[in-house]
């Protein structure tokens, strides 16, 4: 299993977005953190399996690109 490291993001979330995720993790019982994590890991399994996009974790570039 490949070693998990944890960093802080700072990431401001629009307030239907956060009661949505505030929802999810109430009725999980589970923290923010954790949903967003395994939200975000089920859209990149999601992508990779469309073939939309090759999942390499090692990079430390932004995701998003402007």
């Amino acid at each position: 299993m490949q070693k998990i490291v944890r960093k802080s993001a700072g990431v401001k979330f629009e307030s239907d977005v956060l009661s949505f995720i505030d929802g999810l993790a109430r009725d999980q019982q589970r923290s923010r953190s954790f949903i967003i994590n395994a939200v975000l890991r089920w859209y990149s399994k999601w992508l990779f399996e469309q073939g939309r996009q090759k999942v390499e974790s090692a990079k430390s570039e932004p995701v998003i690109h402007l």
